[in-house]
């Protein structure tokens, strides 16, 4: 328990779990209305235990020494459905249950699953998705004889659930950290700022006049000095030659006590220098089986990854935003070391929450062409994305509801492979011919719904609708299937699809696949370019029509994937404005009257609404990666220079908000050591270890943000879902590729 001076007032601030196992507010442990059963029990150590919430040694449950083979089971008062289960085991910080199976009953049957069979478990804390409707009964079953030592087993319907405590691990805990009232408070990016592009800080405390002073750190002259105005700091005058010197901002006056910032840069090219690189790692590392983790939650190619995720198409943009600064990064991908090892008779995949046949992908995938040798990172990247994809392109969206069907294609996985064909001008230097020949054929294979299955996906409790195929109008654009904001609020999980605030389905997500595949065609004279470019234009006027950015769940509603919105009409106005529809750069340049209006507050951040800072109960740090490229795009078309001005304060401001100038004026990487070593302060709380997408493991991981709760300023109030997602890193990508272009004066070509 940790106590803030808020002003004399003291605040309770449930920052860490330290004092024991407790449920996140957002967890409901349905393993608490369960009735347990056992094939045995030892004194002291009885099977209410199980689910008592308590995850300690004093409170286990232990098989009876004599039991042949130890059972534990869970009885629910009605059927239920189960996303997943957390199993705690062991002894102090061993001792682990290293082998088990789970079976559910369902309608008075009991189902197994491959997926269910734990082996070789080394964690005291153990998921298992079980992804099932109408569960009347769980049992956990041992292979042979053995105490058991389970501390607890939980039960949730979702599969985002923070869950329980294990105070037998390191995981989910949480840095100190203090936030005084008394004195001046100061929210920086805490890596740095661009030299030529807005600079501001937030004082959230600091009462309008105060004076601040910018100097170097170590040094004592003040080279920039200024006054605090609704509680922001502006230093965007203040443009320092590059150099290797870090600036800190002082604050002083009034009845505050005085406080310095953290350090920060100041230079020209800083994306470039700060960010390019950590970018590329963290895509590098959560690629599926090959990456820092020998899993594939989800079935993607890379960890967690979705058929929505656009990691191949913030690649290719990536590359070609400066393919001379992206061919001088270092290789760390060893593309035959890599294949030799993962398809060694001995390697250890760890098949966890995903189906069959990923590692037949895998090794499908390396009896590809291989990239040439020298082939950056990035390339291979594009590659190992693109390759997985033609050996299995159905992965299943592991957060979907239970039960979401992966037997199709969707349209938004083609359309990733639509990038790759259409840079092969760029990319056929490092790529050989075969690649592309496959990537054609799949694309054009299952892009128009006579060449094959459409692609669907069964939204939870909203019915199964057909998705469109690339070249229709998704239904799912339509605002008429969007859960309201008021309904999502109360119950994030109910019915339980989260559309449109996961971001599935981001309207006009296909127009510039639609382009892409109008060039590809031109370029190779088929009769059936026109198809494509005559879509593009038909779904850019279905949006004209039929969305209003008033309503919060057209723009920031769709969360990490609104990249897929402005930027792609933007791309149509600006290389076909003889077909564009009437009214497009209007539309446009309405979205950022609206954008911009919803962020004049001292964080310069784009709220969801007028009255809501952000979306309900969702961490939403992918769509502050996001911003900078919808904001910056929106800037090149719309006509008013005071509008284009705004739009890149808060595209700028959106990457402040990243590395620290929000509310917890922390920095959203939880462990910034890995790939951002400028960063003093990083998020103060962890995710667990060992699920899903293993971040712990990987670099460059940006991770969570503050959600209304904490806003305008209550640090530490409610922290949003800790989990970093490999989505954000496409995002993350985009934007950075649209933050060279502006800075370059360009747009996304070849």
């Amino acid at each position: 328990m940790r106590t803030l001076n808020l002003k004399g007032l003291l605040i309770s601030s449930l920052l860490t779990s330290l004092l024991g196992s407790m449920v996140q507010a957002a967890d409901v442990n349905l393993a608490e209305a369960a009735v347990v059963s056992a094939s045995s029990q030892r004194a002291g150590y009885g099977v209410e235990k199980v689910n008592d919430g308590v995850v300690s040694d004093a409170s286990r449950w232990l098989a009876g020494e004599t039991d042949p083979k130890p059972w534990v089971e869970l009885s629910f008062p009605k059927p239920t459905t189960v996303g997943m289960i957390d199993v705690f085991s062991g002894w102090k910080t061993g001792d682990s249950l290293k082998a088990f199976d789970v079976s559910v009953e369902v309608d008075g049957g009991w189902q197994r699953s491959a997926n269910w069979q734990v082996r070789q478990n080394t964690q005291s804390s153990k998921r298992v998705y079980i992804d099932r409707r109408d569960v009347t009964k769980i049992r956990l079953e041992l292979l042979h004889r053995g105490a058991a030592r389970i501390r607890e087993i939980a039960v949730y319907d979702n599969k985002e659930a923070l869950g329980l405590k294990d105070i037998g691990e390191r995981s989910n805990t949480a840095e100190s950290y203090e936030i005084s009232f008394k004195q001046h408070q100061i929210g920086v990016n805490q890596i740095g700022y661009f030299t030529d592009r807005p600079k501001r800080f937030t004082a959230p405390l600091s009462g309008d006049g105060t004076a601040f002073t910018i100097r170097e750190q170590g040094q004592t002259a003040v080279q920039y000095r200024g006054v605090i105005n609704g509680g922001l700091g502006d230093f965007t005058a203040f443009k320092p030659a590059d150099s290797d010197a870090r600036y800190v901002i002082d604050l002083s006056g009034g009845n505050l006590e005085p406080n310095r910032s953290d350090p920060f840069l100041i230079r020209k090219n800083i994306a470039q220098e700060q960010y390019w690189q950590a970018a590329t790692d963290f895509l590098n590392d959560v690629r599926s089986v090959t990456g820092t983790h020998p899993s594939a939650y989800g079935g993607c190619g890379f960890r967690d990854g979705t058929y929505y995720d656009a990691i191949v198409p913030s690649l290719v943009l990536f590359y070609l935003s400066d393919p001379e600064f992206i061919e001088a990064m270092p290789r760390q991908i060893d593309w035959q070391a890599e294949k030799a090892r993962v398809t060694a008779p001995d390697f250890g995949y760890i098949r966890d929450g995903v189906g069959s046949g990923v590692m037949d992908a895998v090794r499908n995938y390396y009896e590809l062409e291989a990239p040439k040798p020298g082939a950056p990172d990035v390339v291979k990247l594009i590659h190992w994305g693109a390759g997985y994809i033609l050996m299995r392109p159905n992965g299943r969206d592991p957060s979907a509801s239970v039960g979401n069907d992966d037997s199709s294609i969707e349209p938004q996985t083609v359309e990733q492979v639509a990038y790759v064909l259409w840079a092969w001008p760029a990319l056929k230097q490092w790529l050989p011919q075969s690649f592309y020949d496959q990537c054609h054929e799949f694309c054009f294979k299952f892009w128009n719904p006579e060449g094959g299955p459409r692609g669907h996906f069964t939204q939870g409790g909203s019915g199964n609708k057909k998705g469109a195929s690339s070249l229709d109008i998704s239904p799912w654009w339509n605002p008429e299937t969007y859960m309201t904001t008021e309904s999502f609020d109360q119950s994030i999980r109910n019915p339980g699809h989260m559309h449109p605030f996961k971001g599935r389905h981001a309207p006009g997500h296909s127009i510039v696949p639609n382009l892409l595949m109008h060039e590809v065609a031109l370029r190779e004279g088929r009769d059936d370019a026109a198809i494509y470019l005559d879509a593009a234009v038909k779904q850019a006027d279905w949006i004209i029509k039929h969305l209003d950015w008033n309503d919060p769940r057209t723009t920031k509603g769709h969360r990490l994937a609104e990249h897929r919105t402005i930027p792609n009409l933007v791309w149509l106005l600006q290389k076909y404005p003889q077909q564009a529809p009437d009214g497009l750069q209007e539309k446009i340049t309405e979205w950022a009257r609206v954008a911009v209006s919803r962020s004049h507050n001292l964080w310069d951040f784009r709220k969801y609404s007028e009255d809501m800072w952000t979306i309900p109960g969702m961490n939403e740090v992918g769509n502050s990666l996001s911003l900078p490229a919808i904001a910056l795009s929106a800037s090149w078309v719309v006509e008013d220079p005071a509008l284009k001005q705004e739009l890149e304060r808060i595209a700028i401001a959106s990457v402040d908000h990243v590395f620290g100038r929000n509310p917890m004026l922390h920095a959203a990487a939880s462990h910034p050591k890995q790939g951002f070593p400028e960063i003093e302060r990083g998020w103060p709380k962890h995710y667990k270890k060992d699920v899903c997408a293993r971040l712990e493991t990987v670099r460059g991981n940006i991770a969570t943000l503050p959600g209304s709760e904490m806003y305008p300023f209550q640090p530490g109030k409610k922290f949003r879902h800790l989990e970093g997602w490999s989505n954000y890193g496409a995002s993350w990508c985009i934007s950075l590729s649209y933050l060279r272009y502006d800075a370059m004066g360009t747009t996304p070509d070849l």
